[in-house]
């Protein structure tokens, strides 16, 4: 695949047709977020939805960020553009809009068998807190996972090796 420029910018309510569309793609339907699940992050207080495009949208990420915690809800990225730092792309501008916002931790909850997602955010600097048994339903288990210090947190050089 040829190198393709990626813009990320905060997405409004009128790029939901576009969040929507990345969702279905991304997701197996029984673990799509729904239209208003989305439009509370793109409309809710203390959110930051951005959206990662090239020429078409490629990737969304929604953060929330309440005191001095963010919380990352949602990363997707698009099937055909994945293994491609689109993923790390979106994570390290969330991670610098919350750190902007006042966060000085961030926290998620990943599916324990994704294993690019836990290598992403590992190679971004999150650490294993805890694991939450039957967190996406029965049997599938996942991990939570923190970025304790966002203030002085560097992102990684993501031009040597993609994540």
């Amino acid at each position: 695949m040829t190198e393709q420029i990626v813009s990320v910018l905060p997405a409004r309510r009128d790029d939901l047709a576009a969040v929507m569309s990345l969702e279905r793609a991304g997701f197996a339907s029984n673990e799509q977020w729904s239209e208003r699940s989305w439009l509370g992050e793109l409309l809710g207080e203390g959110r930051t939805t951005l959206l990662a495009r090239t020429h078409i949208p490629v990737g969304v990420i929604a953060l929330q960020t309440v005191g001095d915690v963010a919380d990352l809800h949602r990363l997707v990225v698009a099937p055909k553009q994945r293994r491609h730092g689109i993923g790390a792309t979106l994570v390290v501008a969330a991670l610098e809009a919350g750190r902007h916002a006042g966060a000085r931790s961030v926290m998620l909850e990943v599916a324990f068998d994704n294993d690019p997602a836990i290598a992403l955010y590992q190679r971004l600097g999150f650490e294993q807190l805890a694991a939450r048994d039957d967190y996406y339903g029965p049997g599938r288990h996942a991990l939570i996972l923190k970025l304790y210090d966002l203030a002085s947190w560097t992102p990684p050089d993501l031009e040597r090796g993609r994540p």
